[in-house]
């Protein structure tokens, strides 16, 4: 029987090396405030295993920064973590709607960790905060640093609040960041009486961006399946559908994979990753920049095929209502393509022999589709796709007679 997973060895290290003053009671409300935040049964791509892969350093306010930076998924959970409202209380007011807003109170004005917080994100008083422009990583940081002042100082919150700043993905001006940061921090230094040199606010600068990087590695990296795998675990958290473990209606599947195919579409190598004084060196960032833009390249051709795919599928059934019980599988796929020259029927060849069409490991249609039209036929045809109505089952009739077979034979095996 495999061993629970858990934050304790790294968490006991780091705050060994940071606070050596942290009572044992304290560091096991630490432990569980992230083994239960990152476990709960909501979480399929943020849970511990990731930020155990985030905190992987020698660091001791990396470790920290990796462990806490995804405690709070309010959309996804629902609500906060568990036990960890009380560090909001006067501070951050959430009303009926779900929607968080900073409070301008007298107590919220005289926190310090509030205001460290605040400057090392750009807040203001009374901000509502979005979902989509760090509301999570704002109250992450919030509830760590409240958890942790005891025992760091002013210094240190605001390197953990920097570090949990920079994991806010996909920004528009990333290199805008960093002047941001040092003026954070000289700020912090004159209200709270930091002292904070120069070299260290570059090394907390640096930090930061290392963290950030370190949180979206896997888009410049070799594994496309394990990458593939990442996103359909981001679908699942994205939907609500898939999140309950039932079935899932097939219009709203599509839909579902439809968005993300257009997230992915619409990035670039350098909105993912980020450089700084350094951090990483200049020949390791220009080779992650273009493997990450091969990797997008391959990634979207293979999310374009999947999409025509399930709409091929859905479109058999015009109405939109039935629905499937989607099994990820976890086989081990073997791709013998050099990473440098891949190409998304490389990867979508893997999952060919499936008896359905879902994730990467069950591509039949997807791959026949590839194998047989040209990747702009393929994006012409998802393109024109409409996100909010059920597939047509005149695209089905556009198709070669081998694909219908094909398609009708899996809608027979999927849809319930």
């Amino acid at each position: 029987m495999s061993e629970a997973l858990t934050c304790r060895p790294l968490l006991r290290w780091a705050l060994g090396h940071l606070a050596p003053q942290c009572s044992a009671t304290h560091l096991e409300a630490l432990i569980a405030l992230v083994d239960r935040s990152m476990q709960l049964p909501t979480r399929h791509y943020h849970d511990l295993a990731h930020a155990l892969m985030v905190a992987e350093s020698n660091d001791p306010l990396d470790a920290v920064i990796g462990l806490f930076h995804d405690i709070v998924q309010a959309g996804v959970d629902g609500a906060l973590p568990p036990d960890s409202e009380h560090y909001l209380a006067g501070l951050v007011e959430r009303n009926a709607r779900g929607e968080f807003t900073l409070l301008d109170s007298v107590e919220a004005r005289q926190d310090p960790v509030f205001d460290i917080v605040k400057r090392c994100f750009g807040f203001s008083e009374t901000q509502v905060l979005s979902p989509l422009a760090g509301q999570n990583e704002f109250l992450s940081a919030l509830i760590t640093c409240k958890a942790l002042h005891a025992v760091l100082d002013a210094e240190h919150l605001a390197a953990v609040s920097l570090g949990i700043e920079a994991t806010v993905p996909f920004r528009k001006d990333p290199h805008l960041l960093a002047a941001s940061y040092i003026s954070a921090l000289m700020d912090i230094n004159h209200r709270h009486q930091s002292n904070i040199g120069e070299s260290d606010m570059r090394s907390h600068v640096r930090r930061a961006i290392r963290i950030a990087n370190r949180d979206v590695r896997s888009f410049g990296e070799a594994d496309l399946v394990a990458f593939l795998d990442d996103t359909w675990s981001l679908m699942y958290e994205s939907s609500i559908e898939l999140r309950a473990g039932g079935p899932v209606g097939i219009t709203a599947y599509r839909q579902t994979l439809q968005r993300m195919t257009r997230f992915f579409s619409s990035l670039s190598a350098p909105v993912i990753f980020r450089q700084y004084d350094g951090e990483p060196i200049q020949s390791d960032h220009q080779n992650r920049l273009e493997a990450t833009a091969r990797n997008l390249e391959v990634i979207s051709d293979v999310m374009h095929a999947k999409l025509l795919a399930i709409s091929l599928i859905e479109s058999t059934d015009s109405a939109g209502l039935r629905a499937f019980r989607p099994t990820r599988l976890k086989t081990t796929l073997r791709i013998t393509a050099a990473a440098s020259s891949m190409s998304a029927l490389d990867v979508l060849v893997a999952g060919s022999a499936g008896k359905v069409e879902f994730d990467v490991r069950q591509s039949p249609l997807s791959h026949q589709l590839s194998q047989q039209l040209h990747r702009d036929d393929i994006r012409a045809y998802t393109n024109a796709l409409d996100l909010g109505a059920p597939a047509s089952n005149r695209l089905l009739e556009r198709f070669p007679i081998d694909i219908q077979a094909r398609t009708r034979e899996l809608a027979r095996a999927m849809l319930l």
